[in-house]
């Protein structure tokens, strides 16, 4: 049996990182009241659409690292593949999930005036251990029962989904290539009007039964394949990367930038949530070429921070909303919101990097292990 050697893109990792620092931006601006929030309207549409982007770069980038070791020649077995991929996501989770039922019994239940309803409305009812149970078993039905003690998780769901099939995507896309991604378009196409028709609220995080939750996977499948389309094609992308005049680059940039600011602030694509998602994945692989082909776009990416916020990014994104949605229940009536806001920053980070530190490493470490004693 033979273990994928590292096929690894540290700028890749600073990307992800910025972009789980996105996300915790946008949930602060979320949980701010909603006098605020409308007097920073400006501000808060950006990071909506960030957050929301950020998550699609998450699922292409899923792709394309996962991808790279099949496209490297490297014989993958699966029982190795998905013991490793399983301790990768599944403990840092599960942690994630207990510690916000620990502090959602602790803290929940009173309503703060000074944040939210996003805010407030997760930890207001009783906590029961039958959501506690349905969180850990990665239903993703209903909000309240599979992701209302953590609401990020509802993306590690259809993460973990996915790497259950993520072998059988990248023979997909070996036999029909591009042609792949266009019929797995068409299915996501299909899924969200099969979700309509089941009266489920389509920009919802979550199905609203099985066969939606179902739905809300097959969705999502066409961003991970978009990075694997990468992967096997990435040498002749690269090079057609390296040949086009920077000027040309320039435009290509600037202009899918223009694009989503227009979308950020007019709103006029929210209702089509779907089409933006797509707009996301090709710009997110328009990033990736560009992080990995251009020098200086990866040494600006390399700096120390910029790592260390990639080496956390998966402990961040899994832990900052319980730390914020604590920091509010902990300094309301003590210091105002501006300290309040002030005070999370650091405490998510921190949060972040222990958790990363104390439960993250030994589960990767862990996860290798148990790969190499697989036959």
């Amino acid at each position: 049996m033979q273990i994928a050697p590292s096929h690894r893109f540290r700028s890749l990792d600073a990307f992800r990182g910025i972009a789980a620092l996105i996300v915790v931006v946008h949930h602060v601006m979320l949980s701010l009241p909603d006098g605020i929030r409308g007097r920073l309207d400006f501000i808060e549409s950006p990071f909506g659409m960030g957050g929301r982007f950020a998550v699609m770069l998450f699922f292409v980038l899923s792709g394309f690292v996962l991808s790279l070791p099949y496209f490297a020649g490297t014989n993958l077995a699966y029982g190795p593949y998905l013991v490793r991929r399983f301790i990768r996501l599944y403990p840092p989770f599960a942690f994630a999930v207990l510690i916000s039922a620990l502090l959602c019994w602790l803290l929940g239940g009173p309503v703060l005036p000074i944040a939210s309803s996003w805010l407030n409305d997760p930890w207001s009812e009783p906590l029961t251990a039958g959501v506690v149970i349905s969180h850990l078993l990665m239903t993703g039905i209903g909000v309240r029962q599979s992701i209302s003690l953590d609401g990020p998780i509802w993306s590690i769901i259809i993460e973990m989904r996915v790497s259950l099939i993520f072998p059988l995507l990248v023979l997909y896309i070996r036999r029909l290539g591009l042609a792949g991604v266009a019929i797995a378009l068409a299915v996501a196409f299909v899924c969200a009007k099969s979700q309509t028709a089941l009266g489920e609220n389509t920009a919802g995080l979550v199905g609203e039964s099985l066969a939606g939750t179902v739905l809300l996977t097959g969705r999502y499948i066409v961003m991970f394949l978009l990075g694997v389309m990468l992967a096997a094609r990435l040498d002749r992308i690269r090079e057609t990367f390296l040949k086009a005049p920077p000027m040309l680059h320039a435009m290509i940039f600037g202009g899918m930038v223009c694009i989503w600011v227009v979308a950020a602030y007019t709103k006029a694509m929210e209702p089509h949530r779907g089409y933006l998602d797509v707009f996301a994945g090709i710009f997110t692989l328009y990033l990736i070429v560009s992080c990995v082909a251009f020098p200086k776009v990866s040494a600006m990416l390399s700096g120390r921070v910029c790592l260390w916020l990639g080496d956390i990014s998966y402990s961040l994104y899994l832990i900052h909303l319980p730390v914020l949605m604590s920091m509010f229940y902990l300094l309301y009536g003590h210091v105002s919101l501006i300290w309040i806001i002030a005070l999370s920053f650091p405490a998510m980070l921190i949060a972040g990097h222990l958790m990363h530190s104390w439960i993250e490493v030994p589960s990767m470490n862990l996860g290798r292990k148990l790969a190499q004693r697989q036959p």
